[in-house]
């Protein structure tokens, strides 16, 4: 399916740019979305291909990506598709896809998937488990063994008990559900769990409720991704490490506008982009009510819509689904309130850019909804005590003297 959204704020578009997404996920949506506003900012022309390209072929979509000047593509397979109908000189970039031979690929941005780990595993440190597990699926995939690594050596290195489910069949299978329900019904309790992504998560939910398994008082379980579907309607709720899917998009977008009218780069470039904390739900002991429901919307759409400048508190009520009064009194009921919450989102992603990446505070500012880069190293200075500058160099010097691990 083609969906096509033009964007001329104003301006001639001078852009052709298609985006293959799949987008039938809160991440996929999170990530074209992001795309689509930076493309607006842009003026750019962009039309999107929603289609589960796994394997197949883009030959549908060929004259349209003859026609593009650049790309952005979110699924691995498409990388090598694509390219055979674009032109030599356009673009692309790719998200979520670790660089690999032939794949026309111009720079890839991904997350820290190590970190991921690192942040599950002290979030499941700190309700104190007999053990710990991590419950990977197959197929096998990369990220997903790199979250694992994360999350187990941290849970070593505090000296915890920490475990891998190795998968013998794929995670849908009834045997595979079985495998795993007995494996865990082997764990001391309480014990956590740590799995790839929410997909995983929500099924291993599952599998303890048929094990007879007490989530969260037995087992306490964290996913990756923070999919708003899949964590707030499940029962309990998910908890979930936070990645900035939306960012990645609206920055693949900024770096590909980088290149137009540029020679193809020697080597693809390698980006990251924010990983930012833990959405605390039930299914790791936080508590949940209709009310928390609604207030997780509210956190949820603030850590997806936080590089907006203009974002305000009506913004954010009208997503909960509730009226402003409403919304600042749950906010207040949870030791914060609408403008903290979303001020302490945007200073948490500053610190993440400063630590993880060399761009310019300019950028960073703009990426995180301040006016300037004068106007933020101003508020960093108020509220930490020391400059952007000044703590970004506190971070390299504690990455040369750890060996640059």
């Amino acid at each position: 399916m083609i969906e096509s959204t033009a964007m001329k704020n104003g301006r001639k578009n001078s852009r052709l740019v298609v985006a293959v997404v799949q987008a039938d996920s809160g991440v996929g949506r999170a990530v074209l979305r992001g795309i689509a506003v930076e493309a607006e900012h842009l003026g750019w022309t962009l039309e999107t291909i929603n289609k589960d390209v796994g394997g197949g072929s883009l030959a549908t979509f060929g004259e349209l990506l003859g026609a593009a000047d650049g790309a952005i593509v979110r699924v691995r397979d498409a990388c090598v598709s694509a390219r055979q109908f674009l032109r030599p000189e356009v673009p692309v970039v790719g998200i979520d896809i670790a660089p690999f031979r032939d794949s026309g690929l111009w720079a890839t941005l991904n997350p820290h998937n190590e970190k991921i780990g690192a942040m599950a595993a002290d979030e499941l440190l700190a309700a104190n488990c007999r053990c710990y597990a991590f419950v990977p699926a197959l197929p096998k995939m990369p990220w997903g063994d790199a979250r694992g690594k994360g999350f187990i050596d941290r849970i070593r290195a505090a000296g915890g008990d920490v475990r891998r489910y190795e998968p013998k069949d794929t995670w849908f299978s009834i045997s595979e559900r079985d495998c795993l329900a007995g494996w865990l019904s082997a764990l001391p309790r309480p014990f956590g769990v740590f799995a790839r992504n929410d997909i995983i998560a929500r099924y291993a939910l599952g599998v303890c409720k048929k094990a007879g398994i007490d989530v969260p008082r037995e087992a306490k379980i964290i996913g990756a991704d923070n999919d708003e579907l899949l964590c707030l309607y499940s029962s309990p709720q998910l908890s979930s490490v936070r990645i900035d899917h939306e960012g990645a998009g609206r920055r693949a977008a900024e770096v590909l506008q980088s290149f137009f009218g540029k020679p193809m780069p020697r080597r693809t470039s390698s980006l990251r982009f924010g990983v930012y904390g833990v959405a605390r739900r039930a299914s790791t002991g936080a508590s949940e009510s209709y009310s928390d429901l609604r207030l997780e919307v509210g956190f949820d759409y603030i850590a997806g819509h936080f590089g907006n400048r203009y974002l305000g508190a009506g913004d954010v009520a009208a997503a909960m689904g509730i009226s402003r009064r409403q919304a600042e009194r749950l906010f207040r009921a949870a030791g914060t309130s609408i403008h903290q919450k979303l001020d302490e989102t945007r200073l948490a992603h500053v610190k993440s850019l400063l630590s993880a990446t060399d761009e310019p505070l300019r950028a960073i500012a703009e990426e995180c909804g301040y006016s300037s880069g004068i106007y933020l190293s101003g508020l960093f200075k108020e509220r930490f005590g020391i400059t952007p500058g000044q703590f970004r160099a506190q971070g390299a010097a504690g990455r040369g003297a750890g060996g640059g691990r």
